[in-house]
């Protein structure tokens, strides 16, 4: 892997002027585009991939999704600390354009997600959440962006941290219930058996980086451009650092669907590969200094190799 400040080196371009308010961890989206001006304005309605769309849906118009709001840059609240933005929230609209629908999107605790897709409160959940084999058994996922994971420290990072292999005995914040937790559960269980770290997994994310703010963890995980958002942006760039050398835990994020609405999993995989095909899917990535998170093609329950 090329060093992090190679890797999605365009966030920090984006977000310099924005700071992160860490209660919430979300962005003042002063130098939001106006949506005349986005890809997704690019797009219109192709009828035979509305047609996939399950007739309440395509009656209804409104495809109704969950998200926990505070993950920038992929879901965050804009300046009006209502309007969910991001890259997850751009994507959306542009399928609803393709598709002939709008989203309508709801936050929610991130742990809470799956479970009210279960319950039905939800059509799909949309919160750049990762493919694993364990989630597939259970929910259907169709693919759009591919993510590694990055570490994040104070700026002085006076542990010396570089690796995963240095989190070994550290104080570590991760947010619940994600696959960040998972890879530091397997990690305790393999790479730091003898010296494992201690693990402290939060309902938010915005919460588990505040514990490494108030000196309570050593480290934060989190996907990349998240971690990279963050140190970019938080106390004007000078608070936290993205401190390893080389990425690691790459995973493929997918669209969420309950396994009985295959109907509504087939049309949004059909337009994210329209997306993709125009160019548009790409240009969005671009606005949001995402392009090395790219897929070639959206699949449907693919885990990443």
């Amino acid at each position: 892997m090329r060093n992090h400040r190679l890797l999605f080196g365009g966030i920090a371009a984006i977000a310099a002027t924005t700071l992160v308010a860490l209660t919430g961890c979300s962005a003042d989206n002063d130098t939001a585009k106006d949506p005349a001006d986005s890809a997704e304005t690019k797009t219109e309605v192709v009828d035979e991939i509305r047609e996939l769309l399950p007739k309440r849906i395509q009656d209804a118009g409104v495809i109704k999704v969950g998200t926990e709001a505070y993950y920038p840059p992929y879901d965050y609240f804009g300046d009006d600390e209502e309007t969910i933005v991001g890259l997850d929230p751009d994507l959306l609209h542009a399928l609803g354009s393709i598709l002939g629908v709008e989203f309508s999107i709801e936050n929610m605790a991130f742990d809470g997600l799956l479970p009210a897709l279960e319950a039905g409160r939800f059509d799909m959940v949309s919160g750049a959440l990762g493919t694993t084999e364990e989630r597939i058994a259970k929910y259907d996922f169709v693919t759009y962006f591919s993510a590694t994971q990055g570490i994040t420290t104070v700026a002085e990072n006076p542990k010396g941290i570089k690796g995963k292999d240095d989190l070994c005995g550290l104080n570590v914040a991760v947010l619940d219930a994600s696959y960040q937790l998972s890879l530091l559960e397997s990690f305790n269980d393999n790479e730091c058996a003898s010296n494992p770290m201690k693990i402290q997994a939060f309902q938010s994310d915005s919460d588990a980086l505040m514990q490494l703010q108030n000196g309570r963890a050593d480290a934060h995980i989190a996907q990349y451009p998240v971690a990279v958002y963050n140190a970019t942006t938080f106390g004007e760039g000078k608070k936290f650092a993205v401190v390893n050398d080389e990425t690691f835990g790459a995973q493929l994020l997918g669209k969420i669907f309950r396994k009985d609405e295959q109907e509504l999993r087939d049309a949004v995989q059909a337009a994210m590969n329209e997306l993709i095909r125009s160019g548009v899917y790409g240009d969005i990535l671009d606005e949001h200094g995402l392009a090395l998170g790219a897929v070639e093609s959206s699949e449907i329950n693919v885990v990443a190799e």
